[in-house]
């Protein structure tokens, strides 16, 4: 017989049927009274709803595992696994197993434990790649220009792997977390592949397809699998791109989704419940101020590289490089440099392939195979700009409003040199 209680909870229930609050509050009284059934029941129509709570999921299913019910506590195994559950899981898939048995089971109790494992599963073709496997070995010596940026990188993370000893003496540690910021196309990602190269680890290249996923908590699972992965290799190199994408500011979103994936990453990058020693994680980022400000904090991202465009010395490196083997005519590289200025690197690879596109027209027509020459490059150029200028608009506003801790200097020395000034003018 139901208590009074429970009687005015049903009939408060009848006028908001749609009271999640008011729901499990009748399912615990339930549950209290021992009507272990009766609250399976309604945590049921809740779960049916997409209402019941995460932190519901897993005391539930082991609730309805008590009344007998295996439908209701595979569907919440299913839930707490798509949500991103950690506690209690195992131990609950485990006993559902059990109560499974070895026999033939019903798809509705079998289905939603293929489904999580399935889930599971996903990033099992990551998780057995061999890290060396996971791109062609970069150094220094193949990336134009830059020597500013490579030196940085080479005294704040090279040198800490090449003599742990010395630092270790001191008490720190090799490893942490470098963010790589700048103009889209100017090699952030290649320096961070060169890194690796330079300190002969193996590099992880976590994309933001890799992550994101359109269901609740597998976001989160599939980063902390992938730092687990890192770090059962280290030492190796951990690059995350686009850092912006997934780790963006949780004061300027809307939903909790994203807030979520934050959390996670605060939490690989603290190494909770793991050990990072060795394990060397750099982002990427084309918007810093966008990346989450807990994640800028010392022990995390705290030491920021920025990676301009190239200067004229690079810009002319970087062409000699990209006309290698293909037929050329004492190109005048000191001159297309200099008429080049702010040109990202992914600048110039468009020029050049502009620049054939026209020698390959003049081919056709001619029937002969004449050489790429600076005239066709300099024809090339006519139509372009550098892509770097709305990136560097941005960061002018930025440099001059949210720069009080000093986090944007070097943007704003890179502002006031000769090339910033002489293109704005």
């Amino acid at each position: 017989m139901s208590s009074d209680r429970v009687q005015a909870l049903l009939l408060a229930l009848e006028a908001a049927s749609e009271n999640v609050p008011l729901r499990l509050l009748l399912a615990e009284t339930l549950q209290a009274e021992g009507n272990t059934a009766g609250a399976v029941d309604q945590f049921e129509i809740l779960l049916n709803a997409g209402q019941l709570p995460r932190d519901v999921l897993v005391p539930t299913a082991t609730l309805a595992l008590q009344a007998g019910n295996l439908p209701v506590a595979a569907r919440c195994l299913d839930a707490a696994r798509n949500a991103g559950v950690v506690e209690g899981v195992t131990e609950l898939q485990r006993a559902v197993e059990r109560e499974l048995g070895a026999g033939e089971a019903p798809s509705e109790l079998t289905e939603p434990l293929r489904v999580a494992n399935q889930r599971t599963a996903e990033l099992a073709p990551y998780m057995e790649l061999d890290a060396p496997a996971l791109g062609k070995r970069v150094t220094f010596a193949e990336i134009g220009g830059l020597d500013g940026v490579k030196k940085a990188i080479h005294r704040t993370i090279i040198l800490p792997f090449q003599g742990p000893e010395l630092y270790r003496k001191y008490g720190r540690q090799a490893g942490g977390g470098v963010m790589l910021f700048g103009p889209p196309g100017c090699g952030k990602t290649l320096l961070a592949r060169a890194t690796a190269g330079e300190c002969g680890l193996p590099f992880f290249n976590v994309r933001i397809e890799d992550v994101l996923d359109p269901w609740m908590g597998i976001s989160e699972r599939n980063l902390h699998g992938l730092f687990d992965q890192a770090r059962a290799s280290a030492p190796c190199v951990l690059f995350v791109d686009e850092l912006d994408a997934m780790a963006y500011a949780r004061r300027k979103q809307q939903g909790s989704a994203g807030r979520a994936l934050v959390d996670q990453f605060l939490q690989e990058l603290d190494a909770i419940g793991a050990e990072n020693e060795g394990l060397l994680v750099l982002a990427a980022t084309n918007a810093p101020w966008d990346v989450d400000d807990a994640l800028k904090r010392p022990g995390r991202f705290d030491r920021t590289i920025f990676v301009p465009p190239p200067d004229e010395d690079a810009r002319r490196h970087i062409i000699r490089l990209l006309l290698t083997d293909r037929p050329s005519e004492e190109v005048d590289l000191k001159r297309l440099a200099k008429t080049t200025p702010l040109f990202s690197g992914a600048d110039l690879s468009a020029l050049v392939e502009r620049a054939v596109d026209i020698v390959i027209e003049e081919a056709l027509d001619s029937g002969q195979e004449p050489p790429l020459t600076t005239q066709h490059l300099e024809e090339a150029l006519i139509a372009m700009r550098p892509s770097t200028l709305d990136w560097l608009a941005s960061a002018r506003n930025y440099v001059e409003f949210a720069n009080q801790g000093g986090r944007y200097d070097e943007v704003s020395a890179f502002l006031k040199s000769r090339e910033a000034k002489n293109w704005r003018e």
